[in-house]
């Protein structure tokens, strides 16, 4: 589904939303005009950002628990208040979107190409941004990028807030400090996160794509949203939004469920490891 991000991308951009009539035609027609691969530019480096946002929410949510506690020996075993959880997720948000806002220059620079160019991949496109105007040049969009990515508070949010609801329900919790649930309902609670926090931020991304699309346009954050209200309205921060709601579903659902296949993997290897560690102990 992450070919479906192009779409979007070229539905926000300026210059070539006007070409396409809607987020099908849009789809049909790079698809035509540069086949299936095309679709795909740029994406390069998301399965490595879902790791950072992932592993920076975890540090962030041992780090609050410990501070709460006054004790950083003592890790609690009953489940976290939700403002932890919606905090965690800004800040992991914002701790991504140093790498992350590079990453999305040279993604929008490459899939707003309909044509071959000069650019040849990824690492091509940085040296271009770096050398046109240095490091700064590199980071173009930083703060509507940074506002993008706090969505990742309403993203864990929903998420926590939904398994828990439906955890009442499930003969696996105790008591509601423990829960374990279905591949089917994290599958629920995964892609309504991900249709959550797209909408939360959402405008963001769209001022985000149109700086970064076209650098040298405007003079930062507010000249772009004035500029794009002026010329196009209000309706400009909400187009592409179909695409991506299509997208953030099944996406964002196998997300959580990798993650949580994952993390319930990590945590059998070092229960077997201490188990193993206990009877050797004992037979010493």
């Amino acid at each position: 589904m992450m070919c479906i991000d192009t779409v979007k991308v070229r539905l926000q951009s300026r210059e070539l939303a006007s070409r396409y009539k809607g987020t099908w035609n849009c789809f049909v027609t790079t698809v035509k005009q540069e086949k299936f691969i095309g679709l795909y530019k740029g994406m390069v480096g998301v399965a490595g950002v879902n790791a950072l946002v992932f592993g920076s929410y975890t540090w962030l949510m041992q780090y609050q628990e410990k501070y709460e506690s006054k004790d950083t020996t003592i890790v609690s075993e009953k489940l976290p208040p939700l403002r932890h959880v919606l905090l965690a997720g800004m800040g992991a948000g914002i701790i991504t979107s140093f790498v992350t806002c590079p990453m999305e220059l040279v993604k929008v620079q490459l899939q707003n190409q309909t044509q071959k160019t000069s650019i040849k991949g990824p690492i091509d496109c940085l040296n271009k941004l770096y050398a046109t105007g240095g490091l700064r040049y590199c980071f173009k969009g930083m703060l509507p990028t940074t506002l993008r990515e706090l969505s990742f508070g309403p993203y864990f949010l929903t998420y926590e807030f939904i398994c828990r609801i439906m955890a009442k329900s499930d003969p696996n919790s105790v008591n509601n400090d423990i829960y374990e649930l279905s591949g089917p309902k994290i599958i629920l609670a995964g892609g309504s996160a991900g249709i959550v926090a797209w909408c939360s931020t959402y405008f963001a991304d769209v001022v985000k794509t149109r700086i970064q699309s076209e650098p040298e346009r405007y003079k930062g954050f507010v000249d772009c949203i004035k500029s794009s209200y002026r010329n196009e309205g209000w309706r400009i921060f909400f187009r592409g939004l179909t695409p991506t709601i299509l997208r953030a579903f099944p996406s964002n659902a196998a997300t959580f469920a990798a993650y949580t296949w994952t993390m319930k993997l990590c945590q059998s290897s070092q229960l077997t490891t201490v188990k193993q560690h206990n009877n050797d102990a004992i037979l010493l």
